[in-house]
């Protein structure tokens, strides 16, 4: 089932930046077809950060190749500043990619795998040496056009395929989990880097990614992909906060799911198969059917027995730093996660065997889509 969320409409603009309109695509592989996209459209609007989400073998990088033109759509179509692409090769897309591997020349300078597109086009070496210096003050490179790729960082490497891709002043670039192959520490400071990059250039950036922190943190809008299809598009408060089926809720950040009869007692409640129940905010239309809810470990409150909510015993206690996670099995046997913050004395307040009762606000209940 496909649904999504609003505001799955990208921003209002002149024209979009690519409209992609009931695309699918096949391949024949050893144990038969295999359908990589399956009548996906979307809209992505000038100068917006837009990210396909997902997991392996979901279609995200079907996608950004068939919008750079590596591969053509078995059905639908492509449309870049409005105007139909499908019969254009790729070096006569005004679209630049950015890869894994960053695919540098490692014969060439810095500065002349920056300016080798230029020198293709035909540009003047003067228009080249000025195109290669703003570049490198871009991405902050500046006195390192003359080493070679293996001279520099696999950061200061990945700086210098942005950099390239980004000489020729492309309508749209297309990046392809660029940041995988990057220590975990200059991952995060890529992150921030390709954000301030986009904001300046006002070009808009594609971003693949499995991972759903880098696109919490960069885009402006995502679409989260299972399977060929499209699950949902908004912005990442909407996509985390308020996800429309299960596969979107487990796949972005951590989630307690629960199932249970929807009751209406002066305003919807939820009944659990054990006789526990919880308030919610928004029955989703679904009052009187069983239905799954997803709850967040933050929106969570651990607290000593007493009072309403959900009864159960610590079963373990993790501590992260800045957080204690207490996972918990409730008494219906449900498990259940509840992230604390360690402040103002909140850090290991239970232990393991621990009775307590679990409290929910209302709106931190969200209803999931059959």
């Amino acid at each position: 089932m496909v649904v999504s969320a609003e505001p799955a409409e990208a921003p209002q603009s002149a024209t979009a930046a690519v409209d992609v309109i009931g695309v699918s695509k096949s391949f024949e592989g050893p144990s038969g077809t295999v359908h990589a996209l399956r009548n996906v459209s979307l809209t992505i609007a000038q100068n917006e950060f837009f990210t396909l989400l997902g997991p392996s073998g979901c279609g995200k990088t079907t996608l950004l190749r068939l919008i750079a033109g590596f591969e053509t759509p078995g059905d639908g179509e492509i449309r870049l500043d409005g105007e139909a692409i499908g019969d254009r090769p790729p070096y006569r897309r005004m679209v630049n990619t950015v890869f894994q591997s960053y695919a540098l020349f490692p014969h060439m300078t810095v500065g002349q795998n920056i300016g080798f597109g230029l020198q293709m086009r035909g540009a003047k070496s003067g228009e080249i040496r000025e195109r290669v210096a703003e570049m490198l003050a871009l991405v902050q490179l500046q006195g390192m056009e003359g080493r070679r790729p293996n001279q520099l960082s696999g950061g200061q490497q990945q700086r210098v395929a942005l950099a390239r891709a980004l000489a020729n002043h492309p309508k749209v670039l297309l990046l392809d989990e660029p940041l995988s192959a990057l220590d975990f520490k200059l991952r995060k400071d890529m992150r921030l880097e390709l954000k301030r990059l986009q904001r300046e250039t006002g070009i808009t950036f594609i971003f693949v990614t499995h991972d759903q922190e880098e696109a919490l943190e960069m885009s402006d809008r995502v679409a989260v992909m299972s399977a060929g299809e499209v699950q949902q598009i908004a912005a990442p408060e909407e996509i985390y906060e308020r996800p429309v089926n299960r596969f979107v809720a487990d796949f972005i950040g951590e989630t307690n799911f629960l199932e249970g009869q929807i009751e209406a007692y002066g305003g919807p409640v939820l009944t659990l198969p054990g006789g526990a129940s919880l308030a919610i905010a928004d029955d989703g239309g679904k009052a009187g059917r069983t239905v799954s809810v997803a709850i967040r470990p933050e929106r969570a409150e651990v607290a000593k027995p007493g009072g309403e909510g959900l009864a159960g015993t610590v079963d373990t206690v993790v501590y992260f730093g800045t957080d204690t996670v207490y996972y918990l099995k409730l008494d219906g046997g449900e498990p259940f996660k509840v992230r604390v913050q360690n402040r103002d004395g909140a850090r290991r307040a239970f232990a393991s065997g621990d009775r307590i009762v679990v409290r929910v606000a209302p709106d931190a209940v969200q209803v999931l889509a059959d």
